[in-house]
């Protein structure tokens, strides 16, 4: 994904006419994914955000559709204990999560513990910890993270090739 990121950067603006902003996908040298997942675990984050982190570091896709941003996973910890997040979900879903990220337009991607499903969480009202939501709130994204990781490489992979294609001398190159 990290080479996508950057094709992507290297031909949006001959694509969109403006330049693109910052694109980055992070990995994470074996210390800082041990420092982490411990990071993690004492903060009571989703399993599958410990897997993600152990490897992996923030993502930034701000020209990929709205946006999409996963955050480091210190910005997770500080996120949810400073009550900007919420831990709990209420009224349309009853589920415990963990915001991970977010997408350029007020929404947020949060992680099930119980079923490790993607929430994208567009319309609630937080109230300490918990977020309310209306039916049209939200939706299921995907059915895990990886699941969630492998749309977005897609998305990307995608965009890469609509930029080839309305370019052709650009995507032989």
């Amino acid at each position: 994904m990290a080479r996508l990121a950057d094709a992507f950067s290297a031909g949006f603006q001959a694509a969109q006419g403006y330049p693109p902003a910052e694109h980055e996908v992070r990995l994470v040298s074996a210390e800082e994914g041990t420092a982490a997942v411990a990071l993690l675990v004492h903060a009571g984050a989703a399993e599958a955000l410990q897997e993600y982190y152990a490897r992996l570091g923030s993502v930034v896709l701000p020209d990929l559709g709205s946006g999409v941003w996963i955050d480091d996973a210190s910005s997770v910890v500080l996120q949810a204990e400073a009550g900007n997040s919420p831990k709990k979900l209420a009224g349309a879903v009853h589920d415990t999560v963990t915001v991970f990220g977010t997408d350029g337009g007020g929404g947020m991607y949060a992680v099930s513990h119980t079923s490790g499903g993607i929430y994208h969480l567009t319309l609630g009202a937080l109230t300490n910890d918990s977020y309310d939501l209306d039916a049209d709130g939200y939706r299921c994204t995907a059915t895990s993270l990886r699941g969630f990781l492998e749309q977005l490489r897609t998305d990307l992979a995608g965009a890469v090739l609509a930029q080839q294609a309305s370019h052709p001398r650009r995507g032989r190159q």
